[in-house]
């Protein structure tokens, strides 16, 4: 009888965000001033994405987070919510 060879699973990257949809001040990775709009870079469990400022912390989604033409950088990372 053939014995099955154990499979090591991966750890996976984890990483913390306060909602699944929305971008949040504790996501910012780096910011820039262009003209009168200040943007943001955010990291999230797909990589990262730029936003405006007065998309933070708004309780409601950012579009430029859940858009479907991102590339997605870091495959197999899980998100974690944290509130």
């Amino acid at each position: 009888m053939p014995f099955k060879k154990p499979q090591h699973k991966k750890a996976q990257p984890v990483v913390e965000a306060p909602s699944r949809y929305g971008s949040h001040e504790s996501m910012v990775v780096d910011q820039v001033t262009i003209g009168d709009v200040e943007w943001v870079s955010l990291r999230d469990e797909k990589g990262t994405y730029n936003t405006s400022r007065d998309r933070l912390d708004t309780g409601l989604a950012d579009p430029r987070r859940y858009d479907s033409a991102r590339v997605i950088e870091t495959p197999n990372t899980l998100l974690k919510v944290v509130k």
